[in-house]
């Protein structure tokens, strides 16, 4: 019991009171759960039964957390639990992504002519050409027609609708 005292005291930091400890015909307990020693194979067999059996049927992070924590303990124990369901790979391929549902595709509007839509870009931080560093890219969505517009990383908003009212 002393052994598992000293052990609780050295991962947790917290002091241990020998109220909470007891032992009954062999098995320590802690706060009346049994107190699983630092057996990785052991732990491992424990969250095993309360998650991966057919009767469990694979619960998460928090009820197997609940299932196990009904009988045992140990040190930072909701830690393990949620590394070992984060990992477990029949969760990781039968559990649904929880997530709002994709949204109804509607089709892109066509423009009538050319240069009514148009995308643009800035390309920054190139290497120096002739002075300039950055590049601004406009497409017109229709014909693809590309208009470079040579530039700097420091262009303001205001220079850059100067440089696009001028260039395109």
């Amino acid at each position: 019991m002393a052994k598992a005292a000293r052990e609780l005291q050295q991962t947790s930091g917290k002091t241990v009171r020998s109220a909470e400890w007891s032992e009954d015909d062999g098995v320590l307990r802690f706060r009346g759960k049994i107190y699983v020693p630092r057996d990785m194979d052991l732990r491992r067999r424990v969250v095993s039964l309360c998650h991966d059996t057919k009767v469990a049927g694979h619960p998460g992070h928090w009820k197997t957390l609940e299932l196990v924590s009904r009988d045992y303990w140990w040190p930072q124990i909701s830690r393990y639990i949620g590394q070992y369901v984060g990992t477990c790979d029949l969760c990781l391929r039968t559990k649904p992504i929880r997530q709002a549902p994709v949204g109804e595709l509607h089709p892109l509007w066509i423009p009538d002519s050319r240069w009514d839509t148009l995308s643009v870009d800035f390309v920054v931080e190139l290497p120096l050409s002739s002075g300039y560093d950055a590049v601004i890219t406009v497409v017109d969505s229709v014909s693809k027609r590309v208009h470079f517009i040579p530039t700097h990383t420091t262009v303001t908003a205001e220079g850059a609708a100067r440089l696009f009212l001028y260039q395109v």
